[in-house]
């Protein structure tokens, strides 16, 4: 999981409002950005951008909180976050907590860890984590 919080109120209040004031009466704006770039790119309908817009910010202004379902969760995840994230650091460590993580004392020998892991990626953000090479390691460590 990658750059993602596990209740709406784990992203930082400005990502939030944001959020709220996301549509289509920002297609201008956005129209100049990289991520407009890549949609028109490959899109099959390049207009389509601004219904796009409507229904993600409709969709990004819905409350939830899945701390149930993450206790729940029983796959082996690896959390990955930069420390300039949209999200706040001590956000990531609440999820890897729910997963298991850091509740205690990894022990010597690594038998007190849990199936979960948490990366943060030194000097990324929301919106170059993937650029990295750090999320490349994170993920070999993870899988090994």
């Amino acid at each position: 999981m990658v750059s993602a919080p596990y209740r709406r109120d784990g992203w930082f209040p400005e990502i939030r409002a944001a959020f709220d004031q996301m549509g289509s009466a920002g297609f201008p704006e956005m129209k100049r950005s990289p991520l407009y770039d890549g949609w028109s790119q490959v899109a099959p309908e390049p207009d389509a951008f601004p219904v796009l817009m409507d229904k993600t910010g409709e969709l990004l202004r819905r409350p939830y909180d899945w701390s149930d379902e993450v206790r729940e969760l029983a796959a082996q995840t690896l959390l990955v976050y930069g420390d300039a994230d949209s999200i706040p650091v001590t956000h990531a460590a609440e999820f890897f907590a729910l997963l298991g993580g850091g509740l205690r004392d990894g022990g010597w020998e690594g038998s007190g860890r849990s199936d979960a892991r948490l990366a943060i990626l030194d000097g990324r953000t929301h919106y170059d984590i993937f650029e990295s090479d750090q999320i490349a390691s994170a993920l070999r460590a993870f899988l090994r």
